[in-house]
C-alpha cells in the first residue's frame, strides 16, 4: 500500500509539474468518457432499466396483421376468444385510448379541463402488476356494462388537480358530466406499453366495460390487447398456439377475414424501444470509437512524453529499479490521468443529457428517465479506470524497455526513438475510424435533408391544432354532434385573424388510422381480398385549414348534410390504386355495408404515418354524413381535432380558440394542443437527435484526429531539427522542407482514409435503417467524407511544416 501511495503522490506531482499536457490529456479523456457516459445514461434509462411491471419480459402485446396492415388492432369478438382458448396466455385485456372533459375537484369546482384517459379491463391491472400509490384498482365486477362509473387517477393529475390529498379517494369527479367515484391513484411510472413514445399519456383510467359480443361480428378493429405469458410457457410456444387459433378463424368466418390474416406477440420491451433499438445500438458503437480515438491521442501524448523522460527512466533502472517497477509507476500516472478524465467526463455528460432531457424528443421513449445515476457512475469508474490501463501500457512498455547505454550517453541526441512508427499507426488509426464517424453522420445528415424535402401534402406553417370531444351524456347520437361541429367551426370562423378552420378525426402525423373495406360499384367482391382504404371525417373546411390542395373535383360544402347525396373524397394514391387511367370524379362506391358514395374530390396525398412513410389510399367522409351504423339515431365521431390557420403566430390564437370552442359548450376542454410545425417537428425528432449525436460525435473524431496529426507531425519535427537544419545548409528550399513535412502526415492520412473506407462501408450497412433515400454506400457522401479528412490532415501538418522552414541552419548545427 505504501507503494502504491508513493507511486500516486509522484504521478500527481509530474502531472502538476506539466500542466499543459495534463490539461491536454485530460481533456481529450473527458470528451471520450463523457460521451460515453452520456450515452450509456440514454441506453440505460431507455432499454437496460426494466419496464416497471411486473415480470416484465412476461408481457406481451397483441397484434393483428392482415394484407393491407402489418399491425393493428383487435375486434371485440377476437379480444373475447384471446381472453377464452389459449392456455399459454394469462390476463389477456383489452383497451383503448381516449378522452373525457373533467369538472370537479376536492373544493367541488375548477374549470373544464380536457384529459386523455385509457378504457381498459379489469385483467389489465393483474397483467402489468400494478400497485396504486392510494386505494385500489378496480374489478371485473366494475368492469361491466351500468357498474362502470368508477376511475382511478394518475399521480400528475392527483397532485395537480387534487393537492395530492388523500382524501381523494372515495371522492366524485365527473367525466363528461357522467359522475364517477374514484378508487385510487396510479404511480407516475405506470405507464401502457403503447404510451412511451406520445405526448398523449392517460391520465385517468376508467372501465372499458364490453358487453357480450356478438362472435359473428367481427370487423370492427379498434381495441388494444395485452396479455401476460403463461408460467413456463416461451413466447414462440404462446406464437404457435395463437397460429393454430387465428388459422380457425379464417376456417370458420372465412368472410371476416383475409388470406393474410393472424395476430402476432411482441414483447412489451420491444414494444417500447424496438423502434430506437437500432439508434442506440449504433451510437454505442459511435462513442466507443470516439473513446478509442481519444485513448490513441493520449498514447501518442505519453509515447512522446516517454521518449522526452528516457534520461530520467534509465537512472531510475541504473540505480536498481526492475521494468515491472518502472510500468507500475508509468500505468499508475496514466490511471491518474484517466481518473482525472472521468471526473470531468462525468460534468461533461451531465450538461449532454439534461440537454436531451430538456429537448424533450418525442420519440425516444423514457426520456425524462435519462440522468447519471450510480449505475452510469460505476460505468464511468470502470470506463476511466479500463480506459488508463488502454491507453498507458503501451507507451509504458515502451518506456521502460529500451537499452541503458545509448540514453545515458552525455547528450540526449543520441538516443534512439523507436516509437516513430507506432505513433504513427495510432494516427492512422484515429484517422479511419474519424472517416467511418463522419461519414455515418454525413449520411444521415442527406438523409434528414432528404426527409425534409418531402411534401407533407400540407402547409404546417401558421396551423394551431387542438382537440375537443363532446361527451355522450349530452350528444347523444350523430345529429346532435354534428351540429355541436358546426357551431364550432363557425365560432372559430368569427376569431379575427382566422382564415381557416376544420376539424378531422385523427392528425396526419400525430395518430394511426385504421382502414375500411370498400365496395366498388361494378366491381366482384371477393371477401377474402375485398379492397380497403384508410378513412377520415372532416368538417367541411379541414382542407382550406390545413393547405391540403384539391386536384380534382370539389371539397365538401355546408350542403353535404346528411339528408343529401353521400358524397366522398379520395386521396391521389387511392385514384391510382383503384381507378388507375380513369377519372375518378362521379364514381360510386361503399364503405362497408353503407350506402352509396359518389367520389366528388380528389386531394393531394398526405403523410399521415410520418414523411418517411409511403402515402396509403385514403378516404375522407365530411362529419354531417358519417354514421357508425344505419339507424336514423346512429352516433357519429364524437372527437375531432381542430386545424385552425391564423394571420401570424398560432400560439397566440390558442386563448381565442378555447374561448371559441367554451362558447359553444361551456363544458368543453381542449387538449393536444401544438402547432402543426411542432407536430412535424415531433415526427422526425428521432432523426434530429440521432442526426444531432452523430455530427457531435464526428466533430469530436475529426478534432481529435486532427489534434493527433498535428502532434505527430510537430513532434516529428522537433526530433528532426538537425535534419532539417543540414537539409538546409546544403541547398535544401523551404518550398522541400514544407512538402517533406506535409507528405508525412498525408501519408498517416492516406492510410486512415483507406482503412476508413472500408469502415464507413460497414458502420453505413449498420445504420441503414436509419436512413432515407440515401445509399448506405452514397459514393458522393465518401469522396466528400475523404476530402475533408485529407483536408484537415493538410492543415493539421501545414503550421508544423511552416515552422520547419523557419529552422535556422547555424543554431540547428551549433549544437554538433
Amino acid at each position: 500500500m505504501s507503494t502504491l501511495l508513493h507511486d500516486l503522490r509522484l504521478a500527481v506531482r509530474l502531472l502538476l509539474k506539466q500542466p499543459g499536457f495534463t490539461l491536454v490529456a485530460t481533456a481529450t479523456l473527458a470528451l471520450g468518457i463523457g460521451a460515453n457516459t452520456a450515452i450509456f445514461g440514454i441506453v440505460n434509462a431507455v432499454m437496460l432499466k426494466p419496464l416497471p411491471y411486473e415480470e416484465p419480459d412476461r408481457v406481451v402485446m397483441l397484434w393483428s396483421h392482415w394484407i393491407n396492415w402489418s399491425r393493428t388492432w383487435v375486434s371485440e369478438p377476437e379480444l373475447t376468444d384471446y381472453r377464452q382458448q389459449p392456455r399459454s396466455l394469462e390476463h389477456v385485456a383489452g383497451f383503448t385510448s381516449a378522452a373525457f372533459n373533467l369538472t370537479g375537484n376536492l373544493a367541488g369546482g375548477g374549470e373544464p379541463e380536457r384529459i386523455r384517459a385509457a378504457q381498459v379491463q379489469a385483467d389489465l391491472f393483474a397483467a402489468l402488476g400494478a400497485r396504486p400509490l392510494l386505494g385500489r384498482v378496480f374489478t371485473a365486477d366494475e368492469d361491466r356494462p351500468g357498474h362502470d362509473h368508477v376511475a382511478l387517477l394518475g399521480e400528475a393529475l392527483w397532485r395537480a388537480r387534487f393537492g395530492s390529498s388523500p382524501s381523494v379517494v372515495g371522492s366524485a369527479i365527473e367525466l363528461d358530466g357522467t359522475p364517477c367515484t374514484i378508487l385510487g391513484v396510479l404511480p407516475a411510472s405506470f405507464r401502457l406499453p403503447t404510451e412511451y413514445a406520445t405526448r398523449s399519456i392517460a391520465q385517468v383510467w376508467v372501465p372499458l366495460a364490453l358487453g357480450p359480443p356478438d362472435p359473428n361480428d367481427r370487423g370492427n378493429h379498434g381495441l388494444n390487447a395485452l396479455g401476460r405469458l403463461t408460467p413456463g410457457v416461451t413466447l414462440s410456444q404462446a406464437q404457435a398456439e395463437i397460429d393454430t387459433i387465428t388459422r380457425e378463424f379464417r376456417r370458420t368466418y372465412a368472410n371476416a377475414y383475409d388470406a393474410e390474416f393472424g395476430l402476432t406477440l411482441v414483447p412489451a420491451t420491444a414494444e417500447v424501444y424496438g423502434e430506437i433499438q437500432p439508434a442506440l445500438l449504433a451510437l454505442v458503437g459511435a462513442v466507443g470509437a470516439v473513446l478509442l480515438i481519444a485513448c490513441a491521442n493520449v498514447a501518442n501524448l505519453l509515447l512522446a512524453r516517454s521518449d522526452a523522460r528516457q534520461k530520467e527512466i534509465a537512472i531510475r533502472a541504473a540505480l536498481g529499479a526492475s521494468r515491472a517497477r518502472l510500468v507500475a509507476q508509468l500505468m499508475v500516472e496514466s490511471v491518474v490521468l484517466s481518473a482525472l478524465g472521468g471526473g470531468a467526463g462525468i460534468a461533461l455528460a451531465w450538461l449532454l443529457t439534461h440537454g436531451l432531457v430538456s429537448a424533450d424528443p418525442l420519440r425516444i421513449p423514457r426520456v425524462a428517465d435519462v440522468t447519471i445515476d450510480a449505475r452510469a457512475l460505476g460505468f464511468t469508474a470502470l470506463l476511466s479506470l479500463s480506459t488508463g490501463l488502454l491507453f498507458g501500457l503501451t507507451p509504458a512498455l515502451h518506456a521502460a524497455g529500451g537499452s541503458l547505454q545509448p540514453v545515458l550517453k552525455e547528450g540526449g541526441r543520441d538516443a534512439r526513438v523507436t516509437s516513430g512508427w507506432l505513433r504513427r499507426v495510432l494516427v492512422a488509426a484515429q484517422i479511419a475510424a474519424s472517416v467511418a464517424l463522419v461519414a455515418a453522420a454525413a449520411l444521415l445528415a442527406r438523409s434528414f435533408a432528404r426527409l425534409q424535402q418531402v411534401d407533407a401534402g400540407f402547409k404546417a406553417a401558421h396551423v394551431l391544432t387542438a382537440r375537443t370531444s363532446l361527451p355522450s351524456t349530452r350528444y347523444r347520437d350523430g345529429a346532435a354532434t354534428s351540429l355541436a361541429f358546426r357551431n364550432i367551426a363557425a365560432r372559430l370562423l368569427e376569431i379575427p385573424g382566422v382564415q381557416a378552420a376544420g376539424g378531422v378525426s385523427g392528425l396526419p402525423l400525430a395518430s394511426t388510422r385504421g382502414d375500411w373495406g370498400i365496395a366498388i360499384e361494378g366491381r366482384p367482391i371477393d371477401p377474402r381480398r375485398q379492397p380497403a382504404a384508410d378513412w377520415q371525417v372532416v368538417t367541411p373546411g379541414y382542407f382550406a385549414a390545413m393547405g391540403i390542395q384539391i386536384t380534382r373535383g370539389r371539397a365538401f360544402a355546408d350542403a353535404d348534410t346528411i339528408d343529401a347525396p353521400g358524397v366522398i373524397v379520395i386521396n391521389e394514391t387511392m385514384a391510382r390504386t383503384f381507378w388507375p387511367g380513369e377519372d375518378p370524379i362521379g364514381r360510386r362506391m361503399r364503405m362497408g355495408g353503407g350506402g352509396p358514395l359518389t367520389v366528388v374530390g380528389v386531394v393531394r396525398d398526405v403523410h399521415h404515418l410520418g414523411l418517411d412513410r409511403d402515402a396509403r389510399a385514403e378516404m375522407y367522409r365530411p362529419v354531417d354524413q358519417f354514421r357508425f351504423g344505419s339507424r336514423p339515431n346512429a352516433e357519429g365521431i364524437s372527437s375531432l381535432t381542430w386545424a385552425v390557420r391564423v394571420e401570424g403566430d398560432p400560439t397566440a390564437a390558442t386563448t381565442f380558440v378555447r374561448q371559441a370552442i367554451q362558447r359553444v359548450d361551456p363544458g368543453l376542454g381542449l387538449s393536444d394542443v401544438a402547432t402543426m410545425e411542432r407536430v412535424v417537428s415531433d415526427s422526425t425528432s428521432d432523426r434530429r437527435l440521432g442526426l444531432a449525436l452523430f455530427a457531435l460525435l464526428g466533430g469530436l473524431a475529426l478534432t481529435l484526429a486532427a489534434i493527433g496529426v498535428y502532434g505527430v507531425v510537430a513532434y516529428s519535427v522537433s526530433r528532426r531539427t538537425h535534419e532539417i537544419g543540414v537539409r538546409m545548409a546544403i541547398g535544401a528550399r523551404p518550398f522541400d522542407v514544407r512538402r517533406m513535412v506535409l507528405s508525412e502526415g498525408f501519408r498517416m492520412a492516406g492510410i486512415g482514409v483507406a482503412a476508413g473506407m472500408a469502415l464507413a462501408a460497414a458502420g453505413g450497412r449498420a445504420i441503414r435503417g436509419l436512413l432515407f433515400q440515401v445509399s448506405a454506400t452514397d459514393p458522393l457522401t465518401f469522396v466528400s467524407v475523404a476530402a475533408v479528412l485529407l483536408a484537415v490532415a493538410a492543415a493539421a501538418s501545414y503550421v508544423p511544416a511552416r515552422r520547419a522552414t523557419r529552422v535556422d541552419p547555424i543554431i540547428a548545427l551549433r549544437g554538433e
